[in-house]
């Protein structure tokens, strides 16, 4: 390649690394990859219904529609909020059954986060196209502080990962193009919480520890994908990214810990865990009406029920293992969208969607207190010149009131020691999203 498209691949990896990527998002997927596509509230992207590089996030195949060299860099604002209305925690019998005393007045838990990503595409031929992106596809960050009412349950939660692609696409003929593409993903996750050490000692509520629980690790995995195009104005594309397993190690660092605990407690040791995002399918379609108006729509399924518990592993007898039961279930998401050609260099863009949420009541926890979702998006995109194109959305997420039905009832339980959570949350998140396209 030439230096300044070494240099445009170059600046799409970095794209994904120079900001974190955390949100509150459906289960812990993050949509928002592509500005011009949130517009329609990501329908039809998996066709190319945005009409540039971002799309081959969904669909490698997608690349196949760029015209020349082309690079885009996307900046997404994440707004979540999360507000704790009301919560109340109890101990076992076995325990006592006394009251966990906490404060409640924890305000947003779910954090602000700016996620970026970069693409390039370039043109070897008329058939073949090379890209590379960066991403952060998964991630989540709540916060809590470490006297609230459910600090045996969590504290803090910061999911972090860094996916690169490197992918290509070929054009069978006029009508066929597939697509394949690579991850390599870094995963960085950080768990924090409160033990209630006490029961241990016969006085519930008298030494709370608190500990801090990271690890990381690279995984790798991969995407695929066709874009089927029997009419100029007609466009269908299925897309398909593979699940990533990550086996991360790192420490549990405890605090607040008596030095006449020391012989039985360490004050850190190793800690393991296992995880495998889910894998994604993706079918989109694209068709215009006319020379102006273009209308779209997408499907997506989502494999969660991959995730059946959290649970850590440490190098110390002492501390045993952690396990949080999660019992997440599949999702699927739907999404209408329209474009609208206002002048030969504006573009106008809509859309709705529903988004389940992979968590029951039963087994939702404050790390992530998520639930059923509905977008409403508008967007645009304006022409500066016939190199550069800049794209703005704007989506308000209604999300429904959550509650966490939390229960202790065993000493061998996997919520053995936490007490009874019962809670209530007010969400929604607003995206504020920027793009800059640049072909050459």
């Amino acid at each position: 390649m030439h230096r300044k498209n070494l240099l445009a691949a170059g600046a799409a990896m970095l794209g994904a690394a120079v900001l974190p990527s955390a949100a509150l998002a459906s289960g812990f997927a993050l949509k928002e990859q592509s500005v011009s596509g949130q517009g329609t509230s990501f329908a039809g992207v998996s066709a190319g219904g945005n009409g540039d590089a971002s799309s081959m996030f969904f669909n490698p195949a997608t690349m196949g529609l760029v015209k020349g060299n082309q690079f885009v860099q996307t900046f997404t604002g994440i707004l979540p909020y999360s507000k704790l209305e009301s919560a109340s925690a109890r101990r076992a019998a076995y325990a006592g059954g006394t009251t966990i005393t906490g404060r409640t007045d924890v305000g947003d838990g779910a954090q602000d986060a700016v996620l970026p990503a970069g693409y390039f595409v370039y043109m070897v031929n008329d058939d073949l196209k090379l890209g590379i992106s960066g991403n952060g596809p998964w991630g989540l960050v709540t916060d809590y502080s470490y006297d609230w009412v459910g600090r045996y349950h969590g504290v803090r939660s910061d999911l972090r990962t860094y996916n690169f692609g490197p992918s290509m696409s070929y054009q069978v003929n006029p009508e066929l193009t597939v697509g394949f593409g690579m991850q390599i993903q870094y995963m960085k996750a950080e768990l924090s919480q409160v033990n209630d050490f006490g029961l241990r000692l016969g006085r519930p509520g008298s030494l709370d520890l608190i500990s801090d629980i990271v690890g990381d690790d690279i995984g790798f995995g991969f995407t695929a994908g066709v874009l089927y195009q029997p009419l100029a104005t007609t466009r269908v594309g299925l897309g398909f990214r593979s699940a990533v397993t990550h086996e991360l190690e790192g420490d549990i660092k405890i605090s607040n810990r008596p030095s006449s605990l020391a012989g039985v407690l360490p004050n850190s040791s190793t800690a393991t865990a296992k995880t495998t995002t889910p894998e994604i399918v993706s079918l989109g379609a694209y068709h215009e009406l006319s020379d102006r108006l273009a209308i779209m729509g997408e499907v997506q399924w989502t494999n969660w029920s991959r995730f059946r518990e959290l649970r850590v592993a440490f190098g110390s007898p002492a501390l045993g293992t952690s396990a949080t039961e999660e019992e997440w279930k599949d999702t699927w998401f739907f999404a209408l969208g329209a474009t609208y050609k206002a002048t030969d260099r504006l573009v106008l863009r809509t859309g709705i969607g529903y988004d389940q949420s992979p968590i029951s009541d039963a087994y939702r926890t404050p790390r992530i207190p998520d639930a059923d979702r509905t977008w409403v998006s508008v967007g645009a995109g304006y022409k500066v010149s016939d190199a550069i194109q800049l794209d703005v959305a704007y989506t308000h997420i209604f999300v429904q009131d959550s509650t966490l039905e939390l229960t202790d009832t065993s000493p061998t339980g996997v919520n053995a020691g936490r007490g009874s959570l019962n809670a209530k949350y007010e969400n929604h998140v607003d995206l504020i999203g920027v793009q800059a396209r640049i072909s050459f």
